[in-house]
């Protein structure tokens, strides 16, 4: 008899065991299981498999034997005529009729023998399976028991498994999703019966010469009983399952329920959908365990495109598909689809352009998907202003009497609806921006709503947000003063002006004029310390202002600000997660700055793991969260895992926030930096110049995030074959920081580093050494010896005394560098 296991603990001591050298395991599996005598066989059983596993799926009950020569025999009304593939339940073969009627079958025959009690059970479900009519099931036909080996005989489906007839056919997305929702209304017609299959897999799903889908095998499946009866198997098959397609409850052995073949249609559709199989890395059985019951599923597009994915099946999957495909996959079945008719709808919803009940069911999201339908080209243009509307609508209620508040509602939806027809199609206007639209609103407002300057006031407040979130800084700041201007003159709420002034503080950060951003800031977080209710707000203006003097010199000051901060989160618990995780990240970033590398990384890795818990996929604060953490990764020396997350990621920024993006270009200046540690100069030269004059462009030339992507372009090219290029870039951002910031500032410091390690690359030694003598010194002070720049002056002098035949001071500076 067989004991209780936790299979999940055992599973993760075994994730343990396999990281560990193989000497160590026996004694590592012993302590994790001390005391627990079943759960140590259970892990070790594992451990035995993983050392043969070849994938065969069977991951507990072991290799299946050897099938036994069955051509020719008879089965009932059936004789055996080949051998057409071999599973986990048993041997399927093609079988001809010998009672005169002329037909073809398959015939399944089941692996382990049948007793008596066994027999009765397996007839009964046979009824009930037999009772399934759908025109995409493969037909029951007949049942029996030969020897103790029970057989199925099914209707024979002439046709290739559902990937291969898609590849073959080089079916559009369409043609696939048409494919996907007859299995799906096939798998719901079982469901109805109280039939779950449990089994679902390309190979059993055949696709006939019309192109019409067939699921078959439902010689597994069992009956679903009222919930306490007692449960009875028709075989132990508990234990087994199909790399790529079971659900992580199938794995771990615990209940099967309709979410299970919601799991596996998912998985079905993602390899369909996408060309790969989620958790393709998985390569064995014992790795599919880990990783299903583990690791978190990649988005289908991002997948689909790292599979050689044509461009449009990766656009068409973006949105609503993704969505659609990770409900399905989710590891907790309480959080799939509550049965397949649910998913059927959704996959016809996305067919006929509808929202689908994967996705928030927000206003802006049925807005865009109902302009979608009639062909509007203003989908996300349109967004963005219903954005505007309900959000203004929502700042006038909370300080204005009811009655105003509905007046200036009333107001600004003539004035939007005025707005949008100047985007519909049948006025000539196609294709309109979001910069063009809210450009027109901005030119629209005096004329508009010059005689409600509250109303005005908060829709310049939500304009400048928005051209903010495009990189407009110029135009978002102008927004933003006539916001203001509007507040003081016209007797503008505490609240309000406390808002605009951290909108204000964030758009200065955003443009990288850090200290003019101050002074808002702080006017704001002394209007909210007279406020009650308004814990969110004043979190996060202590969380603005501490990027501001994080970016300042002023690291102590936004330590503390961020210590603020998290506190107020701590006590709001759960009140607002995606605010606060941002929060967690930055400060992070502030603790990766000072040198704290394994605080920061153990915080980075704390706000990612919340974040991918509150945030949508590809939202663009997750994408900050993952830069961040890949950061971290890079300041531990894990330099190849950092530039495949950032090239990932710079991947999905470019898509979501476009090429252009400041924040796209960062992540481009991140990649860069790793490419430089890892000694790829060549390909960090060129990408850096592609951010640097793209952060130009977006922010000016004096920016100091384009200084900061020169600084790095200028490192790359003299650690190449550039250093003229290097050194001319170096010097024009020393200029440009001696303009902007203290003698005393670490940014200047370190362009003196990298200046003097540019001439020490062009063999002038003589200018070189004091300059790298001087930066040294310098940033030892500021930063300390481990810090980046501190560390190529380092080098820098390493090598200028290498080449000067000074052996000691060079093995001065050697002993200096980290390795």
């Amino acid at each position: 008899m067989n004991e209780p296991v936790d299979r999940v603990a055992a599973y993760r001591i075994l994730s343990e065991a396999l990281e560990c050298e193989t000497g160590g395991r026996d004694a590592l599996v012993a302590a994790r299981c001390k005391g627990e005598p079943a759960l140590e066989r259970h892990v070790r059983s594992l451990l035995a498999l993983a050392a043969t596993d070849g994938g065969t799926g069977l991951l507990v009950a072991g290799i299946a034997p050897p099938v036994p020569e069955r051509i020719g025999r008879e089965y009932g009304h059936f004789r055996l005529l080949e051998l057409l593939g071999v599973g986990g339940m048993g041997a399927v073969y093609r079988a001809e009729r010998t009672d005169g009627v002329p037909q073809v079958v398959a015939v399944k025959v089941l692996r382990d023998s049948l007793s008596d009690a066994d027999s009765t059970r397996f007839a009964r479900e046979a009824r009930i399976l037999a009772g399934l009519e759908h025109p995409s099931i493969a037909r029951l036909i007949d049942v029996g028991v030969r020897e103790g080996e029970g057989w199925i005989a099914m209707e024979y489906v002439r046709g290739q498994a559902i990937t291969a007839w898609c590849d073959a056919a080089a079916l559009d997305m369409r043609s696939r999703v048409r494919l996907l929702v007859a299995v799906a209304d096939a798998i719901a017609t079982a469901h109805r019966r109280l039939i779950v299959h449990r089994d679902i897999k390309p190979s059993n799903v055949l696709v006939d010469a019309e192109g019409n889908p067939k699921l078959i095998d439902f010689g597994i499946a069992y009956a679903l009983q009222d919930p306490g009866a007692p449960r009875e198997a028709t075989a132990d098959v508990s234990r087994l399952f199909t790399p790529h397609y079971a659900a992580p409850e199938q794995v771990r052995g615990e209940p099967v329920t309709v979410a299970t073949d919601v799991f596996g249609l998912g998985a079905l559709a993602y390899r369909v959908l996408a060309g790969c199989e989620p958790f393709a890395e998985a390569t064995s059985a014992v790795g599919y365990l880990l990783a299903v019951t583990q690791q978190d599923i990649r988005m289908p597009s991002e997948a689909g495109r790292g599979a050689g994915l044509a461009p449009g099946g990766v656009r068409a999957l973006q949105g609503d598909l993704d969505s659609i495909l990770m409900k399905a996959l989710d590891r907790d079945p309480a959080r799939r689809y509550a049965g397949m008719d649910d998913m059927r709808a959704d996959l016809n919803a996305w067919l006929e352009g509808r929202p689908v009940g994967a996705r928030a069911a927000t206003w802006h999201y049925r807005f865009a998907k109902f302009a979608r339908r009639r062909a509007l080209p203003l989908a996300i243009a349109s967004l963005a202003a219903i954005g505007l509307a309900v959000a203004g609508v929502v700042y006038v209620l909370q300080e204005r009497r009811v009655t105003q508040a509905l007046q200036a509602a009333a107001r600004r939806g003539d004035f939007l609806q005025q707005l949008l027809k100047s985007a519909d199609p049948s006025s000539g206007r196609r294709d309109v921006t979001v910069a063009e639209l809210v450009d027109s609103a901005r030119q629209s407002l005096d004329g508009t709503l010059g005689q409600e300057p509250l109303v005005e006031a908060s829709m310049l407040g939500l304009i400048a947000e928005t051209d903010g979130n495009l990189g407009r800084y110029e135009q978002a700041l102008a927004a933003s003063s006539r916001e203001l201007e509007l507040l003081a003159a016209n007797g503008g709420s505490p609240l309000e002006r406390a808002r605009a002034l951290v909108r204000r503080g964030e758009l200065f950060r955003g443009f990288g004029r850090y200290a003019q951003g101050e002074a808002p800031l702080r006017e704001a977080l002394a209007l909210y310390q007279r406020l009650s209710g308004v814990e969110s707000d004043r979190a996060a203006a202590l969380n603005e202002l501490g990027m501001v003097l994080t970016n300042t010199g002023n690291e102590a000051g936004a330590v503390a600000l961020y210590r603020q901060a998290l506190e107020i989160d701590r006590k709001s618990g759960d009140r607002w997660p995606a605010e606060s995780v941002v929060r967690q990240n930055n400060f992070a970033v502030l603790l990766n700055r000072m040198g704290r590398y394994r605080e920061s990384a153990d915080l980075a890795r704390q706000a990612l793991a919340r974040g991918r818990k509150v945030l949508p996929a590809d939202h663009s604060d997750l994408l900050s969260l993952e830069q961040t953490y890949a950061m971290t990764l890079d300041s531990l020396g894990e330099h190849v895992d950092a530039e495949a997350t950032l090239r990932d990621l710079l991947a999905r920024s470019t898509r979501v926030r476009g090429p252009e993006h400041p924040d796209t270009l960062v992540t481009k200046v991140q990649l860069g930096e790793i490419l430089i540690d890892l000694g790829r100069h060549a390909e960090a030269t060129q990408l850096l110049e592609q951010a640097a004059k793209g952060l130009e462009r977006a922010q000016g030339p004096t920016s100091p995030y384009a200084a900061s992507a020169w600084s790095d372009y200028s490192v790359a090219a003299c650690g190449g074959d550039d250093a003229a290029a290097g050194l001319a870039a170096a010097q024009r951002v020393a200029v440009i920081r001696a303009a902007a910031l203290p003698a005393t500032d670490w940014h200047r410091k370190s362009t003196q580093a990298d200046i003097g390690y540019c001439l020490e690359r062009l063999h002038r030694y003589r200018e070189a050494e004091p300059i790298l003598v001087g930066a040294a010194h310098d940033l030892e002070a500021i930063r300390g010896p481990g810090f980046y720049t501190t560390q190529l002056a380092y080098k820098g002098l390493r090598e200028l005394y290498a080449q000067t035949a000074r052996p000691v001071d060079a093995a001065r500076m050697a002993a200096l560098i980290k390795p």
